[in-house]
């Protein structure tokens, strides 16, 4: 999978292009979900984790 060129900060929100945020200097992430597949084997542990109450 290619990485995509816009970049969105964990902390500020900002976006940028650079692998780490222009302001804070903390690692920023792709704004894009994770593509959808059916033979995704991992694809209801992701699920789970994000339907914990603490996540």
């Amino acid at each position: 999978m290619t990485d995509s060129l816009l970049r969105v900060c964990r902390t500020c929100g900002r976006y940028t292009l650079s692998p780490n945020c222009p302001v804070d200097h903390s690692e920023t992430r792709t704004p894009h979900p994770v593509r959808f597949s059916p033979q995704d084997r991992w694809g209801k542990y992701r699920r789970a984790l994000q339907a914990e109450p603490g996540s």
